[in-house]
């Protein structure tokens, strides 16, 4: 006897799948899913667009900052020659050079040469040691252009010297030039005790700098002190301040806290090497050249006195 057998059908085809597809159950866990599958998808896909537009920033950020520093490097080479053409003060290096040639010119044996200051510069003999300054300190720095002026300056300053030593005024001349030195030099002390102050605001900071220039800075002249040295049996050297008159005392206060300050920061070497400094009193017979009795035109009011 034979059983009749049923056949199989295979999963998921025929009517039941048909019945398993259209349930209402699947249906709905399948309207469920699939909104929140697609917000994840395009989740991800934002992301990923947000990471490609910070990498392409990124990189252009990247980019620009190479260009300028490619700029940057080629740019001294070209501009240096410009800015020793267009500068008023000649380079340490070219003047060093320029003085070297004019003291070898002097002082060699086969046909020394040297310039003639009581004639032009332009004279024919001058432009012929001119001419040989020039040609020995040309290089690929410091085109002729640039030498020549630098040489010019110094055959004015040669000058300048012959004719104060013929009139006999060359010692003043050097008393004012080292005036004017140590007031650059105590300017350049106070921009920097002023900067590395903390106990200034930096409001006060700005207001204060904007009169730290040499027209505000008090003179000094060399003066002997009244006492001897108990060592060396001599009269001390001393520099003698003399402070403006017309300078607001709070801003004379200013200035000699940073002379404090300046002074705190030398090394015991460099203190021994300073001269001793005093003020000189208000009632002083004199007062140095270039002493300045009026405030400049540009001085604000809070620092000077008020009947000036």
């Amino acid at each position: 006897m034979s059983s009749a057998r049923t056949p199989v059908r295979p999963l998921g085809t025929g009517e039941d799948s048909e019945r398993r597809v259209s349930s209402p159950f699947l249906s709905s866990s399948r309207s469920l899913l699939q909104p929140a599958d697609s917000r994840r998808q395009e989740s991800a896909a934002g992301s990923t667009g947000n990471v490609n537009v910070q990498i392409l920033a990124a990189i252009k950020s990247l980019q620009e900052q190479v260009a300028d520093l490619q700029a940057k490097s080629t740019q001294p080479a070209a501009s240096s020659i410009e800015q020793c053409a267009v500068s008023k003060k000649a380079p340490k290096e070219l003047l060093t050079s320029i003085h070297s040639v004019v003291r070898h010119l002097r002082e060699r044996l086969d046909a020394p040469m040297q310039w003639d200051t009581s004639s032009g510069f332009s004279s024919p003999e001058n432009m012929r040691v001119t001419s040989e300054i020039v040609t020995a300190c040309v290089n690929e720095k410091y085109p002729a252009s640039v030498v020549q002026k630098a040489t010019k300056k110094y055959f004015t300053t040669l000058k300048r010297r012959s004719r104060l030593q013929t009139n006999n005024k060359l010692p003043d001349a050097r008393k004012k030039q080292r005036r004017l030195q140590r007031k650059h030099h105590k300017l350049q002390n106070c921009k920097v005790a002023l900067s590395g102050s903390t106990t200034l605001t930096q409001e006060q900071k700005e207001k204060f700098s904007s009169i730290l220039r040499i027209e505000y800075m008090s003179s000094e002249e060399s003066a002997e002190e009244s006492g001897e040295d108990e060592h060396m049996g001599e009269r001390l050297k001393v520099l003698l301040i003399h402070t403006l008159p017309w300078r607001n005392p709070s801003v004379n206060e200013m200035f000699q806290s940073l002379d404090r300050k300046s002074a705190r920061k030398r090394t015991s070497r460099a203190a021994e090497m300073c001269r001793k400094r005093c003020r000189a009193s208000a009632t002083e017979p004199s007062s140095p050249s270039g002493f300045t009795a009026k405030p400049p035109p540009s001085c604000p009011a809070w620092a000077k006195v008020s009947d000036c």
